[in-house]
C-alpha cells in the first residue's frame, strides 16, 4: 500500500506477473475503492490494505469499476460480501459485462471465435474463467460521465467517461489533489512486468474512442496520473504516456495498412506485426487481435479495406485494401 495524497491511497497487487494497482479514497463522509482485481483479491490484498492504509472495508460506502475485465470487476462479488452496503457501480455501457462472469467472457474474451477462429484454451481459458469472479454481482448504480460524488466536506470527486479499452470506461477526477486514477484507459506502448520488462500488449478496443480518450487525459488539469498496470506518471510524465499511447496506436494502424497490400486474416496480421510492435513473449501476439480488430473495424468504417470468408468452417475472414 502507498499513500499518494491525504485520504488517497494506491493498493498494491499482481495479476499475471504485472502490477495491479487499484485506488481506495477514504473521506471524513464517503470512501471508495476504484476496481476489486480478480476473484480472490478482496481477502488477498484489497481488505487487508485498506485497514492498513486506517479504514474499514466494511464500509466502503462505493465500489467502483472502471470497465469489464477479469482483473477489474473478478472480485466484485467477494467485495461486496466484504462491505454488502457499499453501491457498486460500472460505466453504463458495461453494465451486463460487469454484473455477469459469463457474458464478460463471452462478448470480451470469445469475441474473435465466430469471424477469426481466434479463442483461449487450455490454462490460460481455465484462468480466465476462474479470475473473473465465480457468480454473478449485480451493479447497482451506472454512470455515463460528468457525475460528482463528495467524499468530504471539501472534497469531490468527478467521474470521467474515457471509453476505448471498453465502451463505458471510467475515469476519476480528482480536482483537490490536481490528480486523475485511470484503470486501463491509455495504454502506452507496453505493459511491464514486475521486473520492468515487457510482458503484454497493449489492448486497446474501440479505436477512435480510444485516440479521443488519449486527447482527453493530456488536457486534464492534473500533475498526477495512476494507471492499474503503469508506473506512477508526475508532471511531464503525463503527456509523454499520452504521446506514447497515440505514437502506438498511429503506428499500429501504419503496420496493418502496409500488410494488407496482400490479403491477411487477423491471426496473420497479429503474428507478422507483433515482433514489430513491441518485445513482449511471442507468444502474446495472438493477443494483438483485440486493438487489431478494433484497427481494422476503424479501417472498413472509412472504406480504406475490404473483407471477404476465406474459409468458412471455421468462420475466417481475411482483410486487404480497398
Amino acid at each position: 500500500m502507498k499513500k499518494l495524497f491525504p485520504g488517497v491511497f494506491m493498493l498494491e497487487g499482481e495479476v499475471g506477473g504485472r502490477p495491479l494497482q487499484l485506488t481506495y479514497l477514504k473521506g471524513n463522509l464517503a470512501s471508495l475503492l476504484f476496481d476489486t482485481g480478480c476473484t480472490n483479491d478482496p481477502q488477498k490484498f484489497i481488505a487487508p490494505q485498506i485497514k492498513e492504509a486506517g479504514g474499514d472495508p466494511s464500509k466502503l460506502t462505493w465500489i467502483v469499476n472502471s470497465h469489464p475485465d477479469a482483473d477489474h470487476t473478478g472480485g466484485n462479488h467477494e467485495m461486496k460480501k466484504i462491505a454488502p452496503n457499499a453501491r457498486l457501480a460500472c460505466g453504463d455501457a458495461d453494465r451486463a459485462l460487469c454484473e455477469h462472469p459469463e457474458t464478460l467472457f463471452k462478448k470480451r474474451y470469445d469475441a474473435h471465435r465466430e469471424n477469426h477462429d481466434l479463442f483461449y484454451e487450455g490454462d490460460t481459458l481455465k484462468w480466465l474463467k476462474d479470475e473473473s469472479g465465480m457468480q454473478p454481482q449485480p451493479i447497482e448504480v451506472t454512470f455515463r460521465g460528468g457525475e460528482h460524488i463528495r467524499l468530504g466536506d471539501d472534497w469531490e470527486i468527478e467521474i470521467l467517461s474515457t471509453p476505448g479499452h471498453a465502451h463505458g470506461h471510467l475515469t476519476i477526477l480528482d480536482p483537490r489533489h490536481e490528480a486523475a486514477y485511470g484503470g486501463d484507459s491509455i495504454h502506452g506502448s507496453v505493459y511491464l512486468s514486475l521486473k520492468g520488462e515487457p510482458i503484454f500488449c497493449p489492448t486497446y478496443l474501440h479505436v477512435d474512442d480510444y485516440l479521443n480518450t488519449i486527447q482527453l487525459t493530456e488536457h486534464l488539469p492534473i500533475t498526477t496520473y495512476l494507471g492499474c498496470h503503469w508506473p506512477l506518471k508526475k508532471g511531464p510524465q503525463i503527456a509523454e504516456f499520452c504521446t506514447e499511447s497515440r505514437a502506438y496506436a498511429e503506428k499500429a494502424e501504419r503496420l496493418i495498412l502496409n500488410a494488407l497490400k496482400k490479403p491477411h486474416s487477423l491471426k496473420e496480421l497479429c503474428l507478422a506485426l507483433g515482433p514489430k510492435l513491441g518485445d513482449w513473449p511471442r507468444t502474446v501476439d495472438l493477443d494483438l487481435a483485440y486493438a487489431f480488430n478494433g484497427h481494422l473495424v476503424r479501417l472498413l468504417s472509412r472504406n480504406k479495406i475490404q473483407s471477404r470468408v476465406r474459409q468458412a468452417k471455421p468462420r475466417i475472414l481475411e482483410f486487404e485494401l480497398a
